[in-house]
Protein backbone atom coordinates (compact mmCIF):
# COMPACT_ATOMS: atom_id res chain seq x y z
CA UNK A 1 0.00 0.00 0.00
CA UNK A 2 1.25 3.46 -0.82
CA UNK A 3 2.30 5.66 2.08
CA UNK A 4 0.24 8.49 0.62
CA UNK A 5 -2.92 6.38 0.95
CA UNK A 6 -2.09 5.73 4.58
CA UNK A 7 -1.66 9.44 5.31
CA UNK A 8 -4.73 10.41 3.35
CA UNK A 9 -6.79 7.78 5.12
CA UNK A 10 -5.84 9.14 8.52
CA UNK A 11 -6.30 12.72 7.32
CA UNK A 12 -9.88 11.79 6.48
CA UNK A 13 -10.44 11.17 10.18
CA UNK A 14 -9.67 14.78 11.14
CA UNK A 15 -13.26 16.00 10.55
CA UNK A 16 -14.64 13.01 12.48
CA UNK A 17 -12.53 13.77 15.55
CA UNK A 18 -12.86 17.58 15.46
CA UNK A 19 -16.62 17.51 14.90
CA UNK A 20 -17.13 14.85 17.59
CA UNK A 21 -15.23 17.00 20.06
CA UNK A 22 -17.21 20.05 18.94
CA UNK A 23 -20.45 18.21 19.59
CA UNK A 24 -19.40 17.61 23.20
CA UNK A 25 -19.73 21.35 23.73
CA UNK A 26 -23.38 21.28 22.58
CA UNK A 27 -22.51 22.65 19.18
CA UNK A 28 -25.53 21.62 17.10
CA UNK A 29 -23.74 22.60 13.90
CA UNK A 30 -20.91 20.20 14.71
CA UNK A 31 -23.42 17.36 15.09
CA UNK A 32 -25.08 18.16 11.77
CA UNK A 33 -21.74 18.50 9.98
CA UNK A 34 -20.53 15.24 11.53
CA UNK A 35 -23.46 13.16 10.31
CA UNK A 36 -23.19 14.85 6.91
CA UNK A 37 -19.49 14.02 6.72
CA UNK A 38 -20.17 10.46 7.89
CA UNK A 39 -22.75 10.07 5.10
CA UNK A 40 -20.25 11.40 2.58
CA UNK A 41 -17.52 8.99 3.69
CA UNK A 42 -19.90 6.03 3.94
CA UNK A 43 -21.05 6.75 0.38
CA UNK A 44 -17.39 6.90 -0.65
CA UNK A 45 -16.87 3.44 0.86
CA UNK A 46 -19.88 2.20 -1.08
CA UNK A 47 -18.35 3.67 -4.21
CA UNK A 48 -15.11 1.84 -3.52
CA UNK A 49 -17.09 -1.40 -3.33
CA UNK A 50 -18.87 -0.50 -6.57
CA UNK A 51 -15.51 -0.19 -8.32
CA UNK A 52 -14.39 -3.47 -6.79
CA UNK A 53 -17.61 -5.13 -7.96
CA UNK A 54 -16.57 -4.56 -11.57
CA UNK A 55 -14.16 -7.48 -11.23
CA UNK A 56 -15.64 -10.60 -12.71
CA UNK A 57 -14.35 -12.79 -9.89
CA UNK A 58 -16.41 -11.06 -7.19
CA UNK A 59 -19.80 -12.27 -6.02
CA UNK A 60 -22.82 -10.36 -7.32
CA UNK A 61 -23.81 -9.24 -3.81
CA UNK A 62 -20.89 -6.78 -3.74
CA UNK A 63 -22.64 -4.45 -6.21
CA UNK A 64 -25.86 -4.72 -4.20
CA UNK A 65 -24.08 -3.91 -0.94
CA UNK A 66 -22.26 -0.97 -2.54
CA UNK A 67 -25.43 0.69 -3.79
CA UNK A 68 -27.26 -0.14 -0.54
CA UNK A 69 -24.49 1.57 1.44
CA UNK A 70 -24.83 4.74 -0.63
CA UNK A 71 -28.63 4.79 -0.33
CA UNK A 72 -28.41 4.09 3.41
CA UNK A 73 -26.08 7.08 3.87
CA UNK A 74 -28.40 9.21 1.76
CA UNK A 75 -31.19 8.42 4.21
CA UNK A 76 -29.07 9.97 6.98
CA UNK A 77 -29.12 13.22 5.02
CA UNK A 78 -32.83 13.08 4.24
CA UNK A 79 -33.88 12.75 7.87
CA UNK A 80 -31.63 15.08 9.87
CA UNK A 81 -34.04 15.21 12.80
CA UNK A 82 -33.39 11.54 13.51
CA UNK A 83 -30.42 10.72 15.73
CA UNK A 84 -28.30 8.64 13.32
CA UNK A 85 -25.11 8.52 15.39
CA UNK A 86 -25.41 4.98 16.76
CA UNK A 87 -26.73 3.49 13.51
CA UNK A 88 -24.08 5.30 11.49
CA UNK A 89 -21.36 4.02 13.83
CA UNK A 90 -22.68 0.47 13.55
CA UNK A 91 -22.87 0.88 9.78
CA UNK A 92 -19.16 1.66 9.52
CA UNK A 93 -18.31 -1.39 11.60
CA UNK A 94 -20.78 -3.63 9.74
CA UNK A 95 -19.43 -2.65 6.34
CA UNK A 96 -15.89 -3.39 7.46
CA UNK A 97 -16.99 -6.76 8.87
CA UNK A 98 -18.67 -7.55 5.56
CA UNK A 99 -15.43 -6.80 3.73
CA UNK A 100 -13.35 -8.73 6.28
CA UNK A 101 -15.42 -11.90 6.31
CA UNK A 102 -16.74 -12.04 2.75
CA UNK A 103 -14.22 -10.17 0.61
CA UNK A 104 -10.81 -10.63 2.21
CA UNK A 105 -9.74 -13.01 -0.57
CA UNK A 106 -10.18 -10.13 -3.01
CA UNK A 107 -8.85 -7.18 -0.99
CA UNK A 108 -5.27 -6.59 0.08
CA UNK A 109 -4.75 -7.47 3.76
CA UNK A 110 -2.94 -4.18 4.56
CA UNK A 111 -5.84 -2.24 3.10
CA UNK A 112 -8.37 -4.18 5.17
CA UNK A 113 -6.36 -3.52 8.31
CA UNK A 114 -6.25 0.20 7.51
CA UNK A 115 -9.99 0.19 6.76
CA UNK A 116 -10.61 -1.46 10.10
CA UNK A 117 -8.65 1.18 11.98
CA UNK A 118 -10.27 4.05 10.10
CA UNK A 119 -13.77 2.60 10.52
CA UNK A 120 -13.24 2.05 14.24
CA UNK A 121 -12.13 5.66 14.81
CA UNK A 122 -15.00 6.97 12.67
CA UNK A 123 -17.47 4.82 14.63
CA UNK A 124 -16.05 5.89 17.99
CA UNK A 125 -16.28 9.53 16.92
CA UNK A 126 -19.94 9.07 16.05
CA UNK A 127 -20.63 7.37 19.39
CA UNK A 128 -18.77 10.13 21.25
CA UNK A 129 -20.89 12.75 19.49
CA UNK A 130 -24.02 11.07 20.78
CA UNK A 131 -23.17 11.93 24.39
Amino acid sequence: MKTSHLYLGYAGLIPFVILALGSLFDNRHAEIFLIDYAALIFSFLGGMLWTLSMKETLPAHVALVSVSAMLWAWLWLLTPAYNWFWLAALSFVALWLYEWFLLRRFIEHEFLMLRGQLSLIAALSLVLANF
